[in-house]
């Protein structure tokens, strides 16, 4: 099972600080490598640098994958590589004493790039690799290595012959257990030393614990597939074709079975101490907005941590530089709330709600606005109007009748619409119809011409309806 963020429990963790014992999502720590430059991703806590896990921490259990390994070996990589085997195996009856140097070529090449396959698999690439992949030059001394491999157990093998035939039986036995391990150690080391070192694969063994006992089985029945599938379609096969469905048949299912080894490493990535890389071209962002993102995610964690100076400090250099980002000015203001900052909150506090208004937010703003106290004085006559607006609309009467109070003496060019509202507020939420009536008197008086004349004579007609019933 994923492993949870620990400041998002709802998403997967892709990031961890060792040292402070943290797991982070991609949230937490945005964008990519490359955002960071040379130093690379950082804890926010600690500024160390973090290890990426998210391939391996997103990565389903090995034996919920069956199906993949047999798509991953029909990818066009491995196809080549299935190809160039079974053409191969055609031409070799033509080469004569060539055919030696051919069959060992070929040999060279598929063991490399199943190697290849291991190697990437284990590193969280599930695309299987291109098939130039396995033209880097390391075909030759791989096959060397993979050849030392059989000779070292071959000679162990025969030096336990004069023991009787149960100690060679139980030593079979355990090479065709350890076989596995030793070949994904050789393809993640590339040496042969760590692939012969019975307790390099013992630790190895335990590292992937009761998975590695699947691995084995799977593996293993697998391998001999090519053998069954040959004995049930030889006879119906003209003898030129039998090369090279053996030779396709076993480069598929060697294929399959490099896939599962790689996999398997995927799963146990971290355990094995595996670095992976991230998709950096999914994860990259534009400069502006990584720096503004980081800002909201170091002051997310710190305020988590109740380091909120450090998150104060992450927040306003932000600002500094991008002031009318609305994501880091709610980010602020709630971190004023948070710290009960009253002071900063009366001084800040207007020109950030200014700020929520003009970004055309104004019921953001009203929510900051009413989770204030004291409520922070707001002396700009289109903002007060902006929030008497909202506060109205959620049935918040007297915060509206409050901030539309005595906007005449502001010299405010709506001031028409300010005082219908106003009256608005009387009528329907305070019951002073009184009050009502003397604003709709004062528009019809100072603004005659206002485009809300119609508003103001419908809602004149309610007012002296309403007091013929009363």
């Amino acid at each position: 099972m994923a492993e949870s963020c620990h400041y998002h429990s709802s998403a997967d963790a892709s990031w961890q600080c060792r040292p402070c014992h943290r797991k982070y999502c991609g949230q937490c720590i945005p964008g990519s490598s490359a955002n960071y430059h040379a130093l690379g991703p950082e804890c926010p806590l600690c500024r160390n640098p973090v290890e990426y896990i998210g391939a391996s921490n997103n990565a389903r259990p090995f034996w919920q994958m069956g199906l993949f390994y047999f798509h991953y070996a029909l990818k066009p990589g491995p196809l080549i590589v299935i190809a160039l085997a079974a053409g191969a195996s055609l031409l070799i009856s033509e080469l004569g004493l060539l055919a030696i140097v051919a069959l060992v070529a070929i040999i060279a090449l598929v063991s490399r790039y199943n190697l290849l396959v291991i190697e990437r698999l284990a590193s969280g690439e599930l695309e299987a690799p291109a098939f130039t992949g396995a033209l880097d030059g390391n075909s030759a001394p791989l096959l060397l290595k993979v050849v030392g491999m059989i000779l070292v157990a071959g000679f162990v093998g025969f030096k336990l012959l004069p023991f009787g035939v149960g100690v060679f039986a139980v030593y079979v036995f355990i090479l065709s257990v350890l076989a596995p391990a030793a070949m994904i150690v050789l393809a993640l080391e590339h040496s042969l030393r760590a692939a012969i070192n019975p307790l390099k694969l013992l630790q190895f063994t335990l590292i992937i614990g009761w998975p590695y006992w699947l691995l084995w089985l799977t593996t293993s029945a697998i391998s001999a597939a090519p053998n069954l599938l040959l004995g049930v379609v030889a006879a119906k096969l003209p003898d030129w074709a039998i090369g090279p469905v053996v030779a396709a048949t076993t480069t598929y299912f060697y294929t399959v079975t490099s896939a599962m080894m790689g996999y398997i490493c995927l799963s146990r990535q971290q355990k094995l101490g595996i670095v992976a890389e991230p998709d950096e071209d999914s994860a990259y962002m534009e400069e502006e907005q990584f720096n503004r993102a980081r800002a909201l995610a170091e002051a997310q964690v710190l305020m988590r941590e109740s380091d909120f100076k450090a998150a104060r400090q992450a927040l306003v250099d932000g600002l500094r530089r991008y002031p009318n980002d609305e994501a880091l000015n709610e980010r602020y203001y709630r971190l004023l709330l948070a710290t009960q900052d009253t002071k900063a909150l009366q001084e800040l506090g207007p020109h950030i709600l200014e700020k929520f208004v003009l970004f055309n937010r104004s019921h953001k703003a009203a929510e900051l606005y009413l989770a204030t106290k004291p409520a922070p004085p707001i002396k700009k006559p289109e903002i007060r109007h902006a929030l008497a607006q909202i506060l109205y609309q959620q049935h918040k009467h007297q915060l509206a009748a409050q901030l539309l109070i005595n906007l005449h003496k502001e010299n405010y060019p709506q001031l028409d619409a300010a005082y219908l509202l106003l009256a608005q507020v009387y009528m329907d939420g305070l019951n002073r119809e009184d009050l009502a009536g003397k604003l709709l008197q004062f528009i019809k008086q100072k603004f005659p011409d206002s485009p809300l004349s119609s508003q103001v004579d419908s809602l004149w007609k309610v007012l002296n309806s309403a007091e013929d019933i009363s």
